[in-house]
């Protein structure tokens, strides 16, 4: 291990040093830190005689990302992966680690290192969430706080037509049927508005809610278009949340 640490000094100008904490692992003091100041928990691990050694956080990095942000849905879980595979940084059972060529020593720390970062800050984790979980939250909040409208997902009011979808089919009290469309994008208003059309074309007797995660992020022409086939629209989830409710109890028998 001296000759890693001769190389790593010599790589870092000096500006790291290994302390061994049992048999076969150091600890890499570095100046590597998380935002909040603490320097990042780095350890190498000898793999034996096959040429690697790993770099691990010794699950570290999960734990401090649980203080403030859950990772306990499918759709967080993917993200965290993906920013995982991304920095081609594996994981098992919480410790992020990778197994670096002893010749390669360096690169890859700094690679673990910007993959750690990544995970670590949580307010860019938590913007990409956000943006990613806006079908989950739409759905959490239809099917737990509009349960007595008795909402269905995925609806197909035209048997033969796979491709005219609705997202939750609301009934309940209501005095007519409810189809609500989530609308994350210009693609997704477009076909909204087909679909809209062609219910109406059919003669099914509804009435149409879309929730967008924005409004105005949406092209002129889309939110012409939809606007004009939609029966109510609510222009991102907030305000969904906020009034849809009192707007579905408005029309309840």
């Amino acid at each position: 291990m001296k000759t890693y640490l001769e190389m790593l000094k010599h790589q870092m100008n000096n500006r790291v040093d290994l302390v061994q904490k049992r048999r076969g692992i150091f600890q890499l003091i570095s100046p590597f830190y998380h935002e909040d100041g603490d320097m990042m928990e780095i350890f190498i691990e000898e793999r034996g005689d096959n040429g690697t050694v790993r770099i691990s956080d010794h699950g570290m990095t999960l734990m401090r990302l649980s203080y403030g942000f859950d990772v306990n849905t499918p759709n967080k879980k993917r993200i965290l992966q993906k920013i995982l595979a991304e920095n081609q940084i594996s994981e098992e059972e919480g410790r992020l680690y990778i197994d670096s060529p002893r010749n390669e020593l360096y690169a890859s720390i700094l690679q673990f290192v910007q993959g750690v970062g990544k995970v670590s800050n949580l307010q860019v984790l938590r913007r990409e969430v956000i943006k990613s979980l806006f079908y989950e939250m739409l759905e959490e909040f239809v099917m737990e706080r509009l349960a007595q409208f008795a909402p269905k997902k995925n609806i197909l009011p035209i048997a033969l037509r796979d491709d005219l979808e609705v997202d939750f089919q609301l009934s309940g009290d209501l005095t007519k049927q409810v189809f609500l469309f989530g609308i994350k994008d210009n693609a997704k208003a477009r076909l909204t508005t087909i679909c809209c059309l062609e219910f109406q074309k059919n003669s099914i007797p509804f009435r149409s809610i879309a929730v967008h995660e924005d409004f105005d992020s949406l092209s002129r022409k889309d939110r012409k278009r939809i606007t004009s086939a939609i029966d109510k629209q609510f222009t991102d989830l907030d305000d969904f949340k906020e009034n849809g409710r009192p707007y579905l109890l408005r029309d309840a028998a």
